[in-house]
């Protein structure tokens, strides 16, 4: 009888270290892994700077060519007629920034949706872990 209790024991001390050095394990796991996610989604978001500003710098060099051209058709006599038709070209150009705004809106949702989600479902999958881990504790 007491062979076994100490056997018993033993067993329940092995468990009990492996349990311990799982969950250490999980632990620098779900560290690492958060830390890979933020970093992917830190790039992902430079990387979106970087093409904003460049945008931006094509919307100004194309504002800069019409605001040309209107100089130029205005400088004109009125009696070779026009060609140009500012209406149109500004509404354009409008609808050109509004589009690239809500592309901006949506992109930076996503990716803040996208972070909030995968934090949420690593803490997630390392709990129910965590929870399974404790089920075999001694």
């Amino acid at each position: 009888m007491a062979e076994t209790k100490e056997a018993l024991k033993a067993v329940e001390t092995k468990v009990k270290d492996f349990t311990d050095t799982v969950k250490g394990l999980t632990g620098l796991v779900k560290e690492s892994y958060l830390n890979g996610v933020d970093l992917y989604l830190s790039l992902w978001t430079e990387n979106l700077k970087v093409l904003d500003s460049q945008v931006d710098q094509w919307l100004n060099l194309q504002q800069e060519y019409i605001n040309t051209g209107k100089d130029l058709y205005g400088k004109l006599p009125k009696e070779m007629g026009t060609f140009y038709k500012a209406d149109s070209v500004d509404r354009f150009v409008t609808l050109q920034k509004d589009y690239v705004a809500s592309v901006r809106k949506v992109s930076d949702k996503f990716t803040k949706e996208t972070l909030n989600l995968a934090h949420k479902n690593v803490e997630k999958a390392f709990s129910l872990f965590d929870d399974y881990l404790s089920r075999y504790r001694a």
